[in-house]
């Protein structure tokens, strides 16, 4: 029977039932406009879906209660659910409908006799009598009236002579016309009183006086030409009215052609649906390209998905995490037209346990996929080769398989390219919820290839290849079990030319060097789940592995000629346990995360590429690295009253980490220390954390103080620690949040900082560790405005943060010969800085397109940078500013622009030193659509890049591409990238206290023919 839904009207709002047990996951549904019902406390229909007995339930009224149990013949009986039920005999007096209650006891099912179900059932019966005697006496009445538009007019016996009647039949066949209009209409009047033909084309009409001269009877019916008949003698009129026979003559019907187009959102409870198809364009190919298109929604360069300034926490597939929060992967490859409705659930409560209890924090998406792509196959695959202006051969492939089963969903992709495409992303863990990640980021050494600040199949110079595959089983009890697998080869190449100016209290310093670099990277994960989300418990626990091999070869010259090679590898296993059990209103968690790194890096520096061996031109570093933490705790939230939970959360945090180093061939730089380190540090935090939150219609609070004492080993210390935070948020109304929220913190001390001896990063860098034992803090003010109006498709989001840094150690940067050292030292210093952003977006109907636009300011100073011994205190602004447009100006004609313009300040108070620059991209993109087969895109890019006051460089970046669409889903397309065939691309920024510009190789122009194939 599939996916059953009734809709029904609860007061003023529109409600939504669905089968609880067909299509649990679902989202709000939007409501048909005739369906009719009237809103009972929490009113429930049951019915029979197929052999299984079904409860449907109202998600607005009750939309986080649990799935409710049926009722046949009047006895109860168990469903899957080991609970009790007893059924409550008040009788709805609106609708009638039995309410279902839950009991404490155990022992089956059981029917409520209470005194008062059997008053009720008293009333009930007399009502029955006394609506049987009403309807027997309307039906005795009913008898009396004529079949005619004007019901109220009674029979008499005398008025035969104004009754009209006849049958109606198809000329040339004499068979019955059903359902034909007879209209009375009286000479120089709007006839009124009609009736309907039976089945058997007969009708009666009473008419309210005699017929007279110029009266007549109109008989029509869609299908058929419409008959006039006078009612007195002329030559062509009837003498007897009481037994007229008409004949309609067939007439076909030209009817105007009526498109019927689904609203493009809907919004229901907490939910906002986008139509897909009414966003997507001719031209795009997966899901992405679609969410970028709807207002309120931003895909950002690394995939991450935001809705409205929040970041989305899960993503689901008809109600399923297929992957683990990887869900780049997912919205990278599925076809849009696999893809039926976006569904945004805000404030999104992923573990059913909890809901009615804690509210979710973030918003999710689910997809609800086309009829036609579930349970089966659905995928797409992608050919194409060329060549590039060097010459040198392109190819570009990619195989995407899903399917979405009732027990079993899969997905799976293949992919390999050299035209630029970074793969290594769509595998990063994008969801709050899991701890996807590359294990790389703690090492040391850091050697390897650079990019600009562009698209990636700009710069990159690549050979990459991509494996992946995640299956998902549904077992019973809401059980599931997901094994996921991956690879990732990357070889990259890279090559620039840069300046850097260091500033210092009394005056600057600037490096020029040249750099070619190559990496390798073989990356392979491994991922295992189990999960159990039901009403009563909640079960999840991941077991994952990663491991990464990746070499790096670079070449520098200029002031500081050398080369490098690195050995970069790394193995990582976590596990993550997490159980919750719910009583009633009172939830009971166990949580626990372990995980394992070992790294074995290496560095090796060739100074003046002499290879003579000598001590002083040939540096080697060695990092070897073992680091375990956990975190595991037990809490318990319970809610205390209407909207108001109070939470405790105890736990055990510890952390043990072995560093194992030796750099050798340093002596003479300047440098003087220990270039060993070989020690173990540890900590253990017992922590415990109480919490308060209160959830209105109008408000809503958040309360957190986490409260924690920490001993660490390798320093032989001990720090009390504390972060406090809280919220709170008013809603004047559905569309409007005003929130303001705090914190305040001391910070614990880091463990992979405990170390005294240098440790070198690469050719230029050095870090020393550091043995402080001193805390800092931090102090922060956030105010957000949000405003949403999802069916008119405008959104606001405003932020403005303010904040403060109380720091007792001060970062140090050293410049000793060769080498800059960095590190830390005991000295107080201050932070503070200033943030506020404004962002809104607008859908307009007419173009299937939005507008939007960022603005945003942040101003940060400090004085906690040690230069040479001298502190050097400096000023950070920044104002940027980013407009955006897309649309359909035509049916054949669509449209997108970006302009991105940027103004940056750094500023020196001791020297009165104070540098700016402006840089300015525009982005603009054409979509010809002359034929429903053919599509034609014309492409340009323009950057403004100020390199110094008196010095700036101009990019213009022109792409061009055309895809004909043949029959079965296939496309073949022409795509050329850089058809100016630009060779470097100039940027500068300053950071810190320095000023980097660099020149870095593009691609070059770029030809590739292809095939695209989606089924």
């Amino acid at each position: 029977m599939g996916k059953v839904w009734w809709t029904g009207k609860c007061g003023d709002r529109r409600l939504s039932w669905r089968c609880s047990i067909c299509s649990p996951s679902e989202g709000v549904r939007k409501t048909q406009e005739n369906a009719r019902l009237r809103k009972v406390e929490r009113v429930w229909w049951t019915e029979k879906c197929g052999d299984r007995r079904l409860s449907w339930r109202c998600s607005i009224c009750s939309p986080s209660e649990g799935v409710r149990k049926t009722q046949e013949n009047a006895r109860l009986r168990k469903v899957e659910q080991k609970v009790d039920w007893k059924e409550d005999q008040k009788v709805n007096q609106e609708v009638g409908w039995r309410v279902l209650r839950r009991t404490d006891r155990r022992t089956g099912w059981k029917q409520c006799r209470r005194a008062a179900g059997i008053r009720v059932r008293a009333a009930a019966v007399v009502g029955m009598l006394l609506l049987c005697a009403v309807s027997f006496d309307y039906q005795s009445r009913a008898e009396e009236l004529p079949a005619n538009g004007y019901a109220r007019q009674q029979w008499a016996a005398g008025d035969d002579e104004r009754r009209i009647s006849g049958v109606v039949v198809e000329a040339g066949k004499g068979t019955p016309v059903a359902g034909a209009v007879v209209l009375y209409v009286p000479a120089g009047q709007e006839g009124t009183e009609y009736a309907l033909t039976d089945v058997q084309g007969r009708f009666e009409l009473q008419v309210s006086g005699m017929p007279a001269a110029g009266d007549s009877v109109r008989v029509s019916m869609l299908g058929y030409a419409t008959v006039t008949l006078a009612l007195v003698p002329d030559g062509n009129s009837v003498t007897d009215w009481q037994n007229i026979q008409v004949e309609l003559q067939p007439q076909a019907l030209n009817i105007r052609e009526v498109v019927v187009r689904a609203p493009k959102v809907n919004l229901f409870g907490d939910t906002v649906e986008y139509n897909v198809q009414s966003f997507v364009e001719q031209q795009d190919k997966s899901i992405s390209d679609v969410l970028k298109r709807m207002p309120g929604v931003e895909v950002r360069e690394g995939g991450d998905i935001y809705y409205n300034g929040e970041s989305i926490g899960n993503l689901y597939v008809e109600g399923m995490d297929l992957l683990g929060g990887r869900y780049s992967l997912l919205t990278r490859n599925l076809s849009a037209q696999d893809v039926k409705k976006v569904e945004i659930i805000e404030k999104h409560q992923p573990v059913k346990a909890l809901k009615g209890i804690t509210s979710g924090e973030k918003p999710a998406i689910n997809l609800v996929l086309q009829d036609h792509a579930r349970g089966k196959w659905v995928g797409s695959a992608a050919l194409s080769g060329g060549v590039t202006s060097d010459p040198q051969a392109l190819w570009d492939g990619n195989l995407f398989l899903m399917r979405v089963g009732r027990k079993w969903n899969s997905v799976n992709n293949i992919k390999t390219n050299n035209t630029g495409e970074d793969l290594s992303g769509e595998l990063s863990g994008l969801s709050i919820y899991d701890r996807s990640g590359g294990g790389g980021e703690d090492g040391f050494i850091s050697v390897g290839t650079s990019e600009a600040p562009l698209d990636a199949d700009r710069v990159r110079f690549n050979t990459s290849a991509l494996a992946n595959t995640s299956n998902t089983w549904k077992l019973r009890d809401d059980w599931k079990f997901n094994a996921s697998a991956s690879y990732v080869f990357d070889r990259l190449e890279s090559s620039n030319s840069s300046e850097t100016t260091y500033y210092f209290e009394d005056g600057e310093r600037t490096i020029e060097e040249s750099e070619e670099a190559m990496t390798r990277q073989h990356n392979v994960q491994a991922r295992v789940e189990a999960e159990a989300n039901r009403d009563e418990y909640f079960f999840r626990n991941v077991l994952r592995a990663e491991g990464e091999f990746q070499d790096a070869l670079q070449t520098m010259t200029g002031q500081y000629p050398n080369t490098q090679t690195a050995r970069l590898p790394y193995i990582t296993v976590s596990d993550d346990l997490r159980y919750i059990h719910r009583k009633g209103g009172r939830s009971l968690t166990l949580m626990s995360q372990n995980d394992f790194t070992q790294y074995d890096q290496r560095l090796t520096v060739l100074r003046d590429g002499s290879g003579n061996g000598s001590a002083d031109s040939v540096q080697r570093q060695r990092v070897g690295i073992l680091d375990f933490n956990t975190d595991t705790y037990v809490s318990t939230d319970f809610r205390v009253s209407r909207g108001l939970t109070i939470g405790l959360r105890g736990g055990l945090d510890a952390s043990v980490r072995r560093l194992d180093s030796r750099l050798e061939g340093v002596g003479g730089s300047g440098a003087f220390g220990n270039f060993r380190n070989d020690l173990t540090a540890a900590y253990i935090r017992p922590y415990v954390t109480p919490s308060l939150e209160y959830d209105s219609k109008s408000w809503e609070a958040r309360l957190s103080v986490p409260v924690s004492w920490a001993r660490y080993w390798g320093l032989d210390t001990d720090h009390f620690i504390y972060r406090a935070s809280g919220s709170v948020k008013y809603m004047p109304g559905p569309r409007l949040s005003l929130t303001v929220s705090g914190s305040a913190s001391n910070s614990a001390l880091d463990i992979h900082y405990f170390y005294s001896g240098y440790i070198l990063r690469n050719y230029r860098y050095l870090t020393a560790g550091s043995l402080n034992t001193a805390q800092d803090e931090s102090y922060s003010v956030t105010g957000r405005i949000n405003f949403k109006d999802p069916v008119n498709m405008f959104y606001i989001d405003g932020t403005v943060n303010r904040s403060w840094n109380i720091l007792q150690t001060s970062s140090t940067q050293d410049f000793l010969g060769d080498y800059i050292v960095t590190g830390t030292e005991y000295a107080p210093s201050r932070g503070e800085s200033w943030y506020a952003s404004l962002s809104s977006s607008i859908g307009i109907y007419g173009i299937n397109g939005k507008v939007g636009v960022t603005l945003s300011y942040m101003d940060f100073s400090t004085t906690s940078i040690l230069q040479d011994g001298v502190r050097t205190p400096y000023l950070s602004q920044t104002i940027s500013l980013r407009p955006t447009f897309n649309g359909r100006l035509t049916r054949w004609m669509s449209l997108s622009y970006e302009l991105g313009y940027s103004h940056y300040i750094l500023s020196l108070p001791g020297t009165g030193t104070s540098e700016s620059k402006d840089n300015f991209s525009h982005t603009l993109s054409l979509n010809l659509s002359p034929h429903r087969s053919l599509d034609l895109k014309l492409s340009a890019e323009h950057y403004y890049t100020m390199l110094t006051a008196d010095q700036a460089k101009n990019t213009v970046l022109l792409d061009a591409s055309v895809a004909w669409r043949l029959k079965g889903e296939v496309e073949l397309s022409l795509t050329a990238r850089n058809l100016l065939n630009q060779r470097t691309y100039a940027y500068s920024i300053f950071n810190a206290l320095q000023q980097f510009s660099c020149e870095y190789r593009i691609r070059p122009l770029n030809i590739l023919a292809g095939v695209y194939f989606s089924f």
